[in-house]
């Protein structure tokens, strides 16, 4: 009885611990390779991840230059270093080759990740697409060449994150991808900016079938917490403009607080997102997570997202269940018009109100008043305030944060600034007691990436005060902001400001550049 009880309890471990892609969802997804939680230990080999149950489906992150004519190049961070292939750039990582074997012997999909923050990649034409397709199926799928990165390990598909460059070249790829592998399941996928359309993968996504799009629900003003989170947008887009009607659209989020600069959902808010998310919508694939390192580096963050996607409740360790970001919902005016003089409950309560304007709470009575012209008012990212900015104004009142719910896409948005060779999003993510914080989004829309050093140059209101940190500097309503880009060859940059306002309301900038 003792052993047969042994053997029973191990067949449960083993079937608990065993992770399995589902073409039909749902699925637990990690990007992996860059060790972005920076630790000389933070980062697991491929295999590990794969043997902790937790993953159905895992990036290899990234294949960050193109180099169109030769061998492109790969970035695993401390996975792979330094052993290049002869007279090229090219690593040759056998480890990972091996690593891959193991994890689809247990199911799990492996794929590569192409472009990423920090890389020189993207097309000048469709001829460029179908030759680079060429080579990626030499170099990792079922092709031949003397150069493969992971030997004889054949990967699973190939997903699109790119983050800057344009959007030329990239439907080539995937129709050429496709008419190789036609008769072998071989997945592509793509990892757009939540703000609809993507500025660089929309069109793509329009004009070919994918099989999933890893939305990322981050670092942008329609994160999954904010008021303007637009995963409606985002499953209306996949029944009616996909060319997959079928097609799988997965919240994707950081793995800790330090894996992004904002979005980050804890485990006792996800626990009320991801079921909302998934009854709600058909489309909903899963989740997927920037990056592994953070996910694992974040105690019992992967078991708990596991069991949640797959439908089991999650056990909230201290960790994951004591970082709640989520709020009361305010007492709003019942009528949809959002009129003044209906009673509040909230001193101090800021909202805004359909067309642009904004009500608060004053000796219990809602007060409505308007944004500078040319602005309307748009909730900050964290859903708790408003601000006045430039974007697209709303259809409904903005009731605040409520993790429990998914908002609708009524919600003002914001307009992003078109540069010259810059796409740019700049967001208020936080405003209390005069104090904001912003981010700036900023993304290349060509080929060439930013420079090593760049000066961002907002013109504010001359009530905005920003603080003094390194690089930035004011004079009246001017602020120069100088970055260091950590790399050379960076497609796009996350930047965050603080500061304080002596009016009672945040009016966005009216323009910025860069040098």
């Amino acid at each position: 009885m003792f052993i047969l009880g042994m053997v029973i309890a191990g067949l449960l471990k083993a079937l608990h611990v065993q992770a399995a892609y589902s073409s039909n969802g749902p699925n637990v997804m990690y990007y992996w390779g860059q060790n972005s939680a920076g630790g000389a230990t933070t980062q697991g080999t491929l295999s590990s991840y794969c043997q902790s149950g937790k993953a159905d489906i895992i990036l290899l992150s990234f294949l960050h230059i193109f180099n169109l004519g030769g061998l492109p190049q790969i970035n695993l961070s401390n996975a792979c270093e330094n052993t290049f292939f002869p007279n090229s750039q090219l690593l040759s990582c056998p480890a990972i080759g091996s690593d891959i074997k193991t994890c689809q012997a247990k199911g799990v999909k492996i794929l590569l990740s192409l472009g990423g923050a920090t890389g020189a990649y993207g097309f000048t034409s469709d001829a460029e697409g179908q030759q680079f397709a060429e080579t990626l199926w030499n170099l990792f799928g079922r092709g031949s060449s003397e150069t493969r990165p992971f030997g004889d390990a054949i990967i699973d598909g190939i997903d699109l994150d790119i983050e800057g460059g344009s959007s030329g070249g990239y439907a080539a790829l995937v129709t050429a991808l496709r008419s190789k592998s036609a008769s072998q399941d071989f997945l592509i996928g793509a990892a757009p900016q939540c703000p609809f359309p993507d500025a660089l993968l929309g069109p793509v996504i329009d004009a070919v079938g994918l099989d999933y799009v890893n939305v990322q629900f981050y670092n942008n003003y329609c994160s999954a917490l904010g008021a303007s989170f637009n995963f409606d947008v985002w499953d209306t887009w996949a029944k009616t403009q996909s060319a997959n009607k079928q097609i799988k659209v997965y919240l994707t989020l950081p793995g800790s607080p330090r894996a992004a600069g904002s979005g980050y959902v804890d485990m006792t808010s996800l626990s009320r997102l991801v079921p909302s998310v998934a009854s709600r919508y058909a489309s909903y694939g899963g989740v997927s997570v920037w990056d592994a390192s953070q996910a694992w580096n974040n105690p019992g963050f992967p078991s708990s997202l596991y069991d949640l996607v797959h439908g089991s409740a999650p056990a909230l360790t201290t960790s994951t269940a004591s970082r709640s970001t989520s709020s009361p919902m305010p007492t709003v005016p019942s009528s949809g018009a959002c009129t003044s003089d209906q009673a509040c409950s909230v001193p101090g309560q800021y909202i805004c109100t359909p067309h642009g304007a904004y009500a608060f709470c004053v000796h219990g009575q809602w007060l409505t008043a308007s944004c500078p012209p040319g602005t309307v008012c748009i909730p900050t990212v964290d859903g708790a305030s408003i601000y006045c900015g430039y974007g697209t104004p709303g259809s409904s009142c903005v009731h605040g944060l409520n993790a429990s719910s998914v908002a609708l896409n009524t919600q003002p948005v914001p307009r992003p600034y078109r540069l010259s060779n810059t796409h740019v999003q700049l967001v208020i993510t936080s405003f209390s007691d005069h104090v904001f914080e912003a981010m700036i989004h900023a993304r290349r829309t060509t080929l060439f990436p930013f420079h090593p050093t760049i000066t961002l140059e907002l013109n504010v209101s001359d009530q905005v005060q920003l603080d003094p940190s390194k690089g930035v500097q004011q004079k009246d309503k001017t602020v120069r902001v100088k970055v260091i880009n950590p790399s050379n060859q960076t497609m796009a940059l996350v930047l965050h400001l603080t500061g304080s306002v002596s009016s009672d309301v945040f009016v966005a900038p009216a323009s910025l550049r860069f040098n």
